[in-house]
């Protein structure tokens, strides 16, 4: 997953002696899970800087969601509107058709048609046929509405999403609202669904995932350090897809071919709002490397790194770090070649409630036969007060952890904890090593997922594994309220050239 803070420069004349980070989940924003960090001296003007940000998100919403029928996006696509769009409205719609412009075509919002043309087709265990992707792409090619005398008149009928933009869109009127309720406020981050913005002052580091491996606890594709304002998107063909099993296609199409992308498998894009962000990271996901790195090199305060199929990454000139492609092992996404190791796939339960949720604490480790932790792969904790105090809920992980310390071994919260995060499926990755990461001897180990949540449930899920020479096929697990599905599935260290069946 994607993890970074975003600073702006517009609040340095106002910055606060002192304040302390404030951290704020909901669930069920904008179809996702919102993160929101604040810099402030107390709670009182963090929380007035929260209330802002939800409002402005909530007023945003029924503007741009496409899943309101209500929405002044959907009713303005509907015969009967009549009457002038809002300028939130008419931003993102001209900006949508500038980048359709600019890229040729590679981004267009009324690209959800392909991707029902193909779940359609799915269904029935075929592809579209040549002449429905070549109906599609004619009528992409035509522009979708004009502007004249300041109103903007749609030119055909296909259904407009902005969910790229309007995220982005919603991401800086959000992070400009909080920032702005009160003079005491330091730094705002939002982040909804892995897409961020943050005004404020300072620098970061920065994680990128990497989408051969996108797994829990992995090494992430690069680190760069960051500061001064920006903000990120990704877009990437690795998580989402149309259709089932062998047949399965990437989610993102081509409005240009009416194909699924297939050079690159992520894209991330580093620009001065998140609304052009979220749309050049969907062009690149489309383009070639080659055409999308030519069309961010001449941008202002914007640049791109991408991940090839094949393992190659590229970036721009002013990329801040170097980009090195990892060395080439198999796609961990495919089943006959996989790197050697344990690998884990878990679910976090989607409250069937709309109210308020509390995100579980979660640690996912191996035990060897003695009940020794000797690897955690997840740790996912609130590691601010209040905290700390809630640690010991994670009963066995915990008791565990004292064990391991009078060993001598070293601190795990500090070092590999992560944010809670929100209802969704993860994958963990086993190395094959220990703690101190000296290779973990063959033998019987148990796999440990432990969930608790305040106002909620403890639950734990735990299952002897063998580790040796010996290959495991993906072993389904019983799940629980809080963790729904489990599965395992192991490749040895001799396997490396071996299909896992």
């Amino acid at each position: 997953m994607l993890r970074v803070l975003l600073f702006g420069l517009s609040l340095l004349a106002a910055l606060p002696t002192s304040a302390t980070e404030f951290v704020f989940q909901h669930e069920h924003v904008l179809g996702s899970s919102l993160e929101l960090r604040v810099e402030a001296p107390t709670i009182h003007a963090a929380r007035q800087a929260e209330r802002a940000a939800l409002d402005e998100i909530d007023r945003l919403a029924k503007v741009l969601s496409r899943h309101d029928r209500g929405s002044e996006l959907v009713r303005w696509q509907q015969p009967s509107f009549r009457g002038t769009l809002s300028d939130d409205l008419q931003s993102v719609l001209l900006r949508a058709d500038h980048w359709r412009r600019k890229t040729a075509g590679a981004f267009d919002p009324r690209a959800g048609a392909l991707t029902q043309l193909w779940r359609q087709a799915s269904l029935r265990g075929v592809a579209p046929s040549l002449a429905q992707r070549r109906a599609l792409v004619e009528q992409l090619a035509s522009k979708p509405f004009t502007l004249s005398d300041g109103h903007l008149e749609r030119l055909d009928t296909m259904e407009l999403s902005l969910d790229a933009l309007g995220k982005g869109y919603i991401l800086d009127a959000a992070a400009q609202a909080a920032a702005a309720s009160t003079n005491e406020v330091a730094g705002v981050t939002v982040n909804i669904g892995g897409d961020l913005r943050h005004v404020g002052a300072g620098g970061e580091t920065v994680h990128i995932v990497d989408p051969l491996r996108p797994f829990e606890g992995a090494k992430p594709l690069q680190t760069v350090e960051l500061d001064g304002s920006f903000a990120m998107a990704t877009s990437g063909t690795y998580r989402r897809f149309v259709g089932e099993g062998t047949d399965r296609v990437p989610h993102i199409f081509d409005p240009r071919s009416g194909l699924p992308v297939a050079d690159v498998v992520s894209a991330t894009v580093l620009a001065s709002n998140a609304m052009d962000a979220d749309a050049i990271a969907t062009a690149l996901s489309v383009l070639t490397a080659a055409e999308g790195l030519a069309l961010v090199e001449p941008l202002q305060q914007t640049e791109a790194l991408v991940q090839l199929a094949s393992g190659q990454v590229l970036a721009t000139s002013g990329w801040p770090s170097k980009p090195v492609s990892p060395s080439r092992e198999p796609s961990a996404t495919n089943d006959e070649a996989k790197a050697p190791g344990l690998y884990v796939d878990f679910t976090v339960n989607r409250p069937k409630s709309k109210g308020s949720y509390r995100r579980p604490y979660l640690a996912v480790w191996l035990e060897d036969s003695d009940g020794f932790p000797v690897k955690t792969a997840v740790l996912w904790m609130q590691t601010e007060d209040p905290g700390p105090r809630w640690h010991r809920d994670l009963l066995r992980w915990y008791r565990n952890d004292r064990m391991r310390k009078l060993a001598g071994e070293p601190e795990l919260i500090g070092s590999i904890s992560g944010a809670t995060r929100g209802p969704g499926e993860y994958k963990a990755f086993f190395d094959g090593t220990d703690t101190l990461g000296n290779a973990l001897p063959p033998g019987e180990y148990t796999l440990c997922l432990e969930a608790a949540r305040e106002h909620g449930t403890y639950q734990i899920i735990r299952s002897k594994v063998t580790l040796g020479e010996d290959a495991l096929k993906r072993t389904e697990l019983e799940g629980n309220i809080e963790i729904s599905a489990a599965s395992y599935e192991y490749v040895p260290p001799s396997a490396s050239a071996t299909r896992v069946r």
